[in-house]
């Protein structure tokens, strides 16, 4: 593996804006087939985003590692050596449901999918602790959302809550290698990551992100978050959406679950019944794969379920959350 020095990490190309193709679905549609992404500069409304950044703020005052009354999420000095990768407060809050209810936000979206959007019940809240050095692998958690979340058709935007810098690391992406397979390892189970050297260290992009920013992209994209070495949080947030008019899964409540079907009630009380086999991919939160049996015991009747489906089957399984 090359060793990716600071000064890399700070002359990484920049994404290539694509504020010219709101308004124009067929120009949005035509840039993220070509570069497996999107970046907005300044489209989201800032009271919105405010507002959310603000959850995010009261969590980290109130678990004592940022000061009380501090406007930025800069670290005071507690002890962060058991820092969470989940920030359960604010999925319990379940706070992305406020932000994309938002009527600007709901605008935005309309006018540049052109169509309603479906949010899909899949966010995470990154909150990403400062460390002192960079790690001797920078791009450790690449990935592309699609293999964790099989046949789930849909779009994550990425969502900048503070300005980040080439310090806070934030958002990498590499264009261009979404129209071919996956780079995950399939010989390495459950998380089947994918291995250094595979991707290009020389074509990673970023940019300074504010709050405002957007980037959305495509589900076979690889990316990666990047090292937080500043003396702030880094605050995003990442969430899924797909044209109200596309091909969109099933959520809904369990009303029976087995090894081999899943019958899932949806929104209008229609239950469906999916055939599960093989190569139907379940998970819980942290994306690996586990068996059938492991998710009907996280999962029991009544909970709320997430499915992906072809032709009756199950492709994918897993809370929506």
């Amino acid at each position: 593996m090359t060793t990716v020095t600071a000064d890399d990490l700070r002359n990484m190309k920049p994404l290539r804006t694509a504020n010219h193709t709101v308004g124009d679905p067929a120009a949005t549609a035509a840039m993220i087939e070509e570069d497996g992404y999107l970046f907005f500069r300044d489209v989201l409304d800032h009271d919105a985003v405010q507002r959310l950044k603000q959850k995010y703020m009261d969590v980290l005052i109130d678990w004592g590692v940022v000061d009380q009354g501090a406007v930025e999420p800069i670290w005071n000095g507690a002890d962060i050596s058991k820092f969470p990768v989940k920030i359960e407060p604010l999925h319990d809050a379940r706070v992305w449901e406020e932000f994309v209810a938002d009527p600007a936000i709901e605008a935005f979206f309309t006018k540049l999918l052109g169509a309603p959007p479906f949010w899909l019940e899949i966010t995470e809240y990154r909150v990403t602790p400062p460390g002192e050095a960079l790690p001797e692998d920078p791009f450790f958690g690449r990935h592309q959302d699609g293999f964790y979340n099989m046949g789930m058709e849909c779009f994550t935007c990425w969502v900048p809550l503070m300005e980040i810098d080439e310090r806070s690391g934030g958002l990498a992406i590499v264009p261009g290698l979404h129209k071919g397979d996956f780079f995950h390892d399939r010989e390495d189970p459950p998380q089947y990551r994918i291995p250094p050297g595979v991707l290009p260290n020389d074509n990673w992009h970023r940019s300074l992100y504010r709050p405002g920013d957007l980037v959305m992209f495509h589900k076979m994209t690889p990316h990666s978050g990047l090292p937080n070495t500043s003396d702030r949080f880094r605050l995003s947030m990442d969430i899924r959406v797909a044209p109200i008019t596309g091909a969109l899964p099933l959520i809904g409540e369990v009303i029976d679950f087995t090894d081999e079907a899943i019958t899932i009630r949806d929104a209008a009380g229609r239950d469906v019944t999916l055939s599960i086999d093989a190569d139907t991919y379940c998970r819980w939160t942290g994306g690996k794969r586990i068996s059938t049996a492991e998710l009907r015991e996280l999962l029991p009747v009544g909970d709320r379920v997430l499915a992906s489906s072809e032709g009756g089957r199950a492709i994918s399984l897993r809370p929506p959350r």
